[in-house]
């Protein structure tokens, strides 16, 4: 991959490397529905409570991987568009150590902190053991699926994407057959599941480390001395990957007590099923933010900021297209959608409502995580970390507190796109701010 090719194709090179990232992401979505299809049909419905109860753990791994991998592969972006490629693979090096580190201590905090973590989430009984028989042995499989996350970032970075592709097709097959074998024919319970699940994160790290290996590798393993600048610009141009992980994990909870305190179950069942469609989408729009991500970084380092900012603009173009689309959809059929779930009328009739209000989510969500990433690409740690605080932290949380106090389950909908909207405003004062900024740099040249 090289600027000419980019600045020619600038919408084939975004399609060639977002849509393997978009399907890398749905997989990993189909690999955790297969876990709770096998997991609930032939453990119990404990079983499947206990996993849940314990996924804030998860976004933990999750966010400090992305922190690392993300902050680790812009940086050497960067300097792969500089034509600095030995001082990129030491950035490579210098990530995957850190990661290696991150990952040893956070599983080591868990492990020593285990049966704290059980008394505040109150399993005890038959919770207790499978949260206990399953997380065991997530705590090895938690690291490998960082160090595969952050692998597959500086795949695409040495202009793979297609690869990490490949590998997530593979994993996800891996999976459907190990927990067919371990939990439905061997009968190993929630023991089998997270030992599949290891297996697979195993062979997943290990074929993306051989691809690092091979001769025509730009991007490689190599010698380093850890360099405390890189660390610390690693660290602040993550945070912003950080943070959403943080915030999914707290907009989960807070909108389970909100639910429950002004509508019930129902209005958790209404919510789960327009989920869904929400979190598909967000899949794809992150799988486009992480697409552009070593585009946008190879711009950057290669003095291109037209280009970046163009490969931004286009992708907006294309996640509004998709977002209009969507929103549209399930405006329209957004009943008969609730339908297929076999829940009742009025649970149908919410989830209608709901798409009706959620709609402007559609089209402001893409604006807004295109522009965090693009800062992030770009260097830009604060506007990235504005972005992702204001529309996962400190709106959507304010707004689910106190709409359902006003508007009950209209207000549960309504929080969302009010967080996105008002954020989408703040991304466009930012961008604008910073294409302001590079004119002035040109003209002052």
């Amino acid at each position: 991959m090289n600027i000419k090719q980019i600045k020619n194709n600038k919408l084939k090179t975004i399609l060639q490397f977002s849509i393997p990232s978009i399907i890398a992401m749905l997989l990993q979505t189909v690999i955790t529905i297969t876990d709770g299809y096998f997991t609930g049909n032939y453990v119990g419905d404990n079983a499947l409570a206990a996993i849940n109860l314990g996924l804030p753990i998860l976004y933990v791994y999750l966010g400090a991987g992305l922190c690392v991998g993300v902050g680790g592969s812009v940086i050497s972006g960067r300097l792969l568009g500089a034509k600095n490629r030995q001082k990129a693979s030491e950035v490579f090096a210098q990530t995957m150590v850190t990661a290696v580190v991150t990952g040893v201590i956070l599983s080591l905090a868990v492990f020593v902190l285990f049966t704290p973590i059980l008394g505040f989430l109150r399993a005890d009984g038959e919770l207790s053991g499978y949260f206990t028989d399953y997380y065991r042995i997530m705590l090895f499989t938690y690291p490998l699926m960082v160090l595969g996350t952050i692998l597959g970032m500086f795949i695409r970075v040495n202009g793979k994407p297609q690869l990490c592709m490949l590998v997530s097709i593979a994993g996800c097959i891996l999976n459907v057959v190990l927990d067919y074998m371990f939990v439905a024919r061997m009968e190993l319970g929630v023991k089998g599941s997270a030992i599949g699940s290891l297996l697979v994160q195993l062979v997943t790290v290990l074929a993306q480390l051989m691809f690092f290996f091979l001769p025509d590798t730009i991007v490689r393993f190599r010698c380093f001395v850890f360099d405390r600048a890189i660390g610390k610009e690693m660290i602040l141009n993550g945070s912003s990957e950080f943070i959403g992980e943080m915030a999914s994990a707290i907009s989960m909870f807070a909108f389970n007590y909100v639910l429950m305190k002004y509508v019930g179950a129902d209005g958790v069942a209404a919510f789960t099923i327009l989920g869904f469609v929400v979190y598909g989408y967000s899949m794809v729009c992150i799988g486009f933010g992480q697409g552009i991500s070593p585009i946008v970084s190879i711009c950057w380092g290669a003095k291109e900021k037209e280009t970046a900012t163009k490969i931004r603009s286009i992708t907006n173009r294309i996640l509004l297209a998709i977002g209009t689309l969507t929103a549209l959809s399930f405006f329209i059929a957004g009943k008969r959608y609730a339908e297929i779930f076999g829940c009742s009328n009025s649970i149908a009739d919410m989830v209608a409502t709901g798409f009706r209000i959620y709609a402007i989510t559609f089209l402001a969500m893409g604006y807004d995580v295109a522009g965090s990433m693009y800062f992030t690409s770009c260097g830009y740690a604060k506007s990235s970390a504005i972005i992702s605080s204001l529309r996962g932290i400190v709106l959507l949380l304010a707004f689910i507190l106190i709409f359902p106090a006003i508007f009950g389950m209209n207000g549960v909908w309504m929080a969302s796109p009010c967080a996105e909207t008002l954020t989408a405003i703040v991304t466009f004062v930012l961008i604008r701010r910073q294409v302001r900024k590079n004119k002035e740099e040109e003209n002052g040249r």
